[in-house]
């Protein structure tokens, strides 16, 4: 992925029209996903076709990470070493800079390249039917369903399965041979378009999802997955440290999605469906210091 982006290839695609590769394209983007993984005689193969020259930092990268990806984090470390030595500070900060533009980058694209839009009859399906929406986010976390597991999940948040059900299941799966078949998602990433309807209808499973928090007894201080966010804290930021806020968090969840391979689906071990969401935004109606002046000037 790396060499891909270094190259000025920003898309696998324009890539994948340049190189000779040993093997399919959509192998190849399971392999640089990290949903499958390269045999040595394979990525030896594939370092070939990409002419990438065996003496060079380049080449040492690429099995750097090549093994990184199969072998215990000490068991690496001690035949590889950490891969790009750096003894100061600056530097140290410079390379993690470096790496999270790469990876930036290549999480903006995968999602890009494997996302379904919702469209705009899935959202108008929502107005009359908003209680399906468990039904739509548990498929996309699963890849397929059996008709026999949606009828249970319907059971366990207390829908009836009936064709209407059924009928919105079609909108946001791909096309079915018979009523028996499973439903597929359409892709791994779901998408709400930026329109008016879809931003309401955002805005109201963000109200449902509080709601059904604030019941939940606080476990914790802090984000716990049984827990609720009762009790938050207000901090007063600048524009500065909320920018840096979030490029910390985007550069957390790169890291995660794309560095550390994380599409898990419900099925994986140890997964399990979690609703996060968080808000840096600035509140200037809890901003009392206008108040004070007006005070202040009456004195």
């Amino acid at each position: 992925m790396q060499f891909r982006i270094d190259a000025g290839h920003l898309k696998i695609s324009t890539f994948l029209d340049e190189v000779n590769i040993p093997f399919s394209a959509n192998y190849y983007r399971d392999v640089e996903a990290g949903r499958k993984y390269l045999s040595i005689d394979a990525a030896v193969e594939l370092h070939d076709h990409l002419g990438i020259d065996a003496a060079s930092k380049v080449s040492f990268d690429y099995f750097w990470h090549y093994f990184r990806d199969l072998l215990p984090a000490d068991v690496h470390e001690m035949l590889f070493g950490k891969g790009v030595e750096v003894t100061d500070l600056s530097s140290r900060l410079e390379l993690r800079e470096h790496d999270s533009k790469i990876l930036r980058r290549a999480l903006s694209l995968s999602r890009y390249e494997r996302e379904f839009i919702v469209t705009e009859e899935v959202i108008a399906a929502f107005e009359a039917q908003f209680e399906l929406l468990p039904l739509m986010t548990y498929l996309y976390m699963v890849d397929s369903a059996s008709v026999a597991e949606i009828q249970l999940v319907c059971q366990q948040i207390g829908l009836a399965y009936d064709q209407s059900t059924e009928a919105f299941l079609n909108l946001v799966s791909k096309e079915r041979a018979t009523p028996d078949a499973p439903f597929v998602r359409h892709a791994p990433t779901l998408r709400m378009p930026r329109s008016v309807d879809a931003l309401k209808l955002k805005d109201q499973f963000l109200r449902h999802e509080v709601d059904r928090s604030l019941l939940k007894p606080e476990k914790s201080e802090y984000f716990d997955v049984s827990g609720s966010f009762k009790y938050s804290s207000m901090v007063t930021l600048k524009d500065a440290e909320i920018e840096q806020i979030q490029d910390r968090l985007v550069d957390l969840f790169s890291v995660i999605e794309v560095h550390n391979k994380s599409g898990r689906q419900l099925e994986d071990s140890g997964a399990q469906p979690y609703f996060f969401g968080l808000i840096v935004s600035g509140r200037p109606e809890y901003d009392g210091r206008a108040a004070r002046a007006g005070k202040k000037a009456e004195e």
